[in-house]
């Protein structure tokens, strides 16, 4: 009886986050995302430079932290992150404001080699350049995908996604699994 009332209430209180829609997709995945002023070449051109800045400065910074470290920091340091565009957008003879935003957004579903983050609510650092109307880039700052991928080899506007075969995994689905088989269910 007691394992039914736990299994209902577990459940019930998965489904109502879920319809609030405050459940994170990966709750222990913080996403950068670089969004152009317009799809104009200069501008895509210059967010790609803002993207390879940021990857290059911040790769290091983030190497040896864990995601409560890593939001902590982008907390006190919006500032730094926000001159790191500013210098990108000057030095590109751009007069272009950037806005910095740390929260929950939602992204679709994206790859990462062999493994894919569903479509969903997730932390991100937003960096918004200008009107913030254009194509965007986004990766994963923690675990620090971006920082590996863009320092093999990156390309284009895929974040250093590769074609392979993608095991598909969901956060709730494995969470319900995990519990089921805990209390002996499954």
């Amino acid at each position: 009886m007691i394992k039914n009332t736990k299994l209902i209430c577990s459940l019930l209180l998965l489904t109502i986050m879920v319809l609030q829609g405050t459940a994170l997709a990966v709750p222990d995945v913080v996403r950068l995302h670089v969004i152009a002023n317009s799809d104009s070449t200069r501008d895509q051109y210059i967010k790609e430079l803002v993207r390879d800045r940021i990857v290059a400065d911040l790769g290091p910074v983030f190497s040896d932290m864990n995601r409560h470290q890593v939001e902590r920091w982008i907390l006190e340091n919006k500032h730094l992150i926000a001159g790191m565009a500013s210098e990108v957008l000057s030095d590109t003879g751009s007069s272009h404001q950037v806005q910095i935003v740390f929260g929950i957004g939602d992204y679709p579903t994206r790859a990462y080699g062999p493994v894919a983050y569903p479509a969903g609510k997730y932390r991100s650092l937003q960096i918004i350049l200008g009107a913030g109307e254009g194509r965007n880039w986004w990766c994963l700052m923690f675990p620090p995908l971006c920082f590996v991928e863009e320092s093999a080899a990156s390309s284009g506007n895929t974040g250093g996604e590769k074609k392979e075969d993608v095991k598909i995994r969901f956060w709730l689905v494995d969470k319900i699994s995990a519990l089921l088989r805990n209390i002996g269910v499954w």
